[in-house]
């Protein structure tokens, strides 16, 4: 039985819903801000360059360093050119 998670959708669902578990709390973000990292990753999914769990993370340290600008930011370093 293979259960990996191949397609972007089932990544995707298996970030939100580790995401939703709290994954991201250490972070000290509200909700709204980490449904926002959560909606970037999904609505440019394929212009990452890793749709993971890893990317989810260095989205939210960017949120936390720069709130004001952390989409441009990760425009920059985690998606491909």
């Amino acid at each position: 039985m293979d259960l990996t998670i191949d397609t972007d959708k089932d990544k995707m669902l298996r970030i939100k819903q580790v995401v939703n578990d709290g994954m991201l709390d250490k972070y000290k973000l509200s909700d709204e801000v980490k449904e926002d990292i959560v909606d970037f990753c999904d609505i440019n999914r394929e212009r990452l360059r890793e749709l993971s769990l890893r990317t989810v993370l260095k989205v939210a340290d960017l949120a936390v360093s720069f709130p004001d600008k952390w989409e441009a930011f990760a425009e920059n370093t985690v998606m491909k050119r």
